[in-house]
């Protein structure tokens, strides 16, 4: 597990932190929308998009938390 984070770590490094913070907030917001939405009904494209957008949403959270990171250490790199 510690080695998918490294590289979602790794992955994410190319893309603005901004871009990180959005697409964190939506996926988490879409998969809070979405699950309960296929418990409701459970029609094929209900039940793909509640497994597909918590996957999404932990990618860009744990981009989030390493993006984060790589901000607070480029910080006290810079004031040292």
């Amino acid at each position: 597990m510690q080695s998918l984070f490294q590289r979602i770590a790794a992955t994410s490094a190319a893309t603005p932190f901004g871009v990180i913070v959005v697409q964190a907030i939506v996926w988490v917001g879409m998969s809070a929308i979405w699950i309960p939405w296929a418990l409701d009904g459970g029609d094929v494209i209900r039940i793909v998009l509640a497994v597909i957008s918590p996957l999404l949403a932990l990618y860009w959270v744990v981009a989030l938390v390493f993006g984060i990171r790589r901000r607070r250490l480029a910080r006290e790199s810079r004031d040292d």
